[in-house]
């Protein structure tokens, strides 16, 4: 590691332990007094499931793997990657105090999975949640990064219209104004960034509010569950919530102009949220996968449809593409991947995921299929 890349994850790390977020999601519970202690909670069971993926021996025993991003040797870009981390650490979050951690998911940690309502509902609401602390330090983050700039506008709009023009060179401009364009448009950017965080906490707030009261009553209420299994234990699980512009094959499931206007402001009701959640993980000699969405997300639901018509090989693609342009939450077994994907699969796997995770408005069709070779996890 060069020294740029040094100094560039120490500024990072520094950024990001000033914007985490380290409260409770159901602090206003009045059921459940919060302990006050907030701990590392897993979004992918640590007992049940990613001690299943995980290596059971030699190097990376305790170990999974997990798709990312890492600085290039240039500082010039970032470049996907497979990361090993111990499963101690991976996909924790601090969302929950210990006391509504235990309460909420012990249903889902210390009951067999039997695809019932509560069970279904309390995997979503897990989902969901995770993204909401996700997004909740992601405006935090970009706060830190404009500090007193956060609602200064120094990219008024005929600069903007100018830019392409400066850029391209068609408008010439001495360079130490052309650099504070850049340096303008790039802070826009982040404000723009920032105001989609709200949006986006609005809709996940109202996602975990409805899901907490689905999980009392032990109905779905606004919500649909499309429940499907695998045969066989693939070492590969998933938590994760996300806005499926494209179905599995890469056909646009949200307008162009509907984007435009999820970008501009925020659901109006359930009905009108896009947002899906998905898991996926093995237990039980089966792999579990689980969409949740709204009742009014008709589109999603058709995809949904389509994709579980198709043959065993064709619908495990399908959903890998799901997976790998959706999903930043996910979890592989490290010997699983090594000995059932070449090198150069391995890097196609990487690269379709750092399509989506640069833009996620994005979708690269794949062939790759993440449920192959000979199942081995032995999940009780």
């Amino acid at each position: 590691m060069n020294p740029e890349q040094i100094e560039f994850n120490k500024l990072l790390s520094q950024n990001q332990k000033e914007a985490s977020i380290k409260a409770c999601l159901r602090a206003g519970d009045d059921k459940l007094k919060c302990s006050g202690k907030i701990i590392h909670a897993h979004s992918i069971q640590r007992g049940k499931i990613l001690e299943s993926i995980a290596d059971v021996s030699g190097e990376n025993e305790g170990k999974i793997y997990h798709l990312g991003l890492a600085p290039a040797e240039d500082m010039q870009s970032m470049q996907p990657e497979f990361k090993l981390q111990g499963i101690k650490k991976f996909s924790t979050f601090t969302g929950f105090c210990g006391d509504h951690d235990k309460a909420i998911f012990q249903p889902i940690e210390d009951v067999a999975f039997s695809a019932t309502t509560k069970q279904l509902n309390i995997y979503a609401y897990r989902a969901a949640a995770k993204e909401l602390h996700s997004i909740l330090e992601s405006k935090a983050f970009y706060e830190v990064l404009l500090g007193d700039k956060l609602n200064v506008n120094d990219f008024p709009p005929h600069i903007q219209m100018m830019l392409p023009q400066i850029k391209s060179g068609e408008i010439k401009v001495p360079d130490f104004i052309l650099e504070t364009m850049l340096q303008e448009e790039a802070k826009h950017q982040i404000r723009v960034l920032h105001m989609q965080c709200g949006h986006s906490i609005s809709e996940l707030q109202q996602i975990c509010d409805d899901l907490t009261d689905a999980i009392e009553r032990e109905e779905s209420l606004g919500f649909e569950h499309v429940y499907h299994v695998l045969d066989g234990a693939f070492l590969v699980a998933c938590c994760a919530s996300f806005i499926p512009y494209f179905d599995h094959d890469g056909s646009r499931i949200i307008s162009k102009q509907e984007e435009q206007r999820m970008a501009r402001s925020s659901a109006a009701s359930n009905a009108e949220i896009k947002n899906v959640m998905l898991n996926v993980f093995p237990e039980g000699d089966k792999t579990h996968v689980i969409f949740t969405f709204s009742k009014g997300n008709q589109s999603f639901k058709a995809s949904i449809e389509r994709l579980l018509k198709l043959e065993d090989e064709a619908l495990k693609i399908g959903l890998s593409n799901i997976v790998l342009n959706y999903v930043e939450n996910s979890a592989y077994g490290p010997k699983y991947i090594n000995d059932n994907f070449s090198p150069e699969q391995i890097k196609h796997i990487a690269e379709v995921f750092a399509v989506s995770a640069f833009d996620r408005s994005k979708f690269r069709r794949s062939g790759i299929n993440l449920f192959v070779g000979r199942p081995t996890a032995t999940t009780q």
